[in-house]
């Protein structure tokens, strides 16, 4: 499995992260950051986080989780976090990508 694979499924947005994006140049950044996690650039994470995040993709199945630091409109680092299932990349129930604050993990 591929990070590109991950493009099949919606990306999802808090409430919060949404109205954020409202600004041109916010929204800009968070495209920016989501260009970044499909590349397979999870910014401001450890070593060890990263190496979790690949090996889940070489499973197929896991998590990804990557953090970028504030710009804009945002009030604070971002999350972008995704839950899959190689098996079930079209079932929502098992397969999300979500963009969030970290207290709204």
């Amino acid at each position: 499995m591929t990070l590109n694979d991950l493009k099949k499924i919606p990306v999802l947005q808090t409430r919060s992260i949404s109205y954020a994006a409202e600004d041109p140049e916010t929204h800009d950044y968070i495209v920016d950051c989501l260009q970044r996690f499909y590349k397979g650039d999870y910014g401001e994470i450890c070593e060890d986080d990263t190496q979790a995040n690949n090996e889940d993709l070489k499973n197929g199945y896991g998590h990804i989780l990557a953090a970028y630091p504030a710009a804009f409109k945002l009030e604070g680092r971002i999350y972008i976090e995704a839950h899959f299932d190689k098996d079930n990349l079209t079932d929502i129930d098992y397969t999300k990508l979500l963009i969030m604050y970290p207290d709204e993990r």
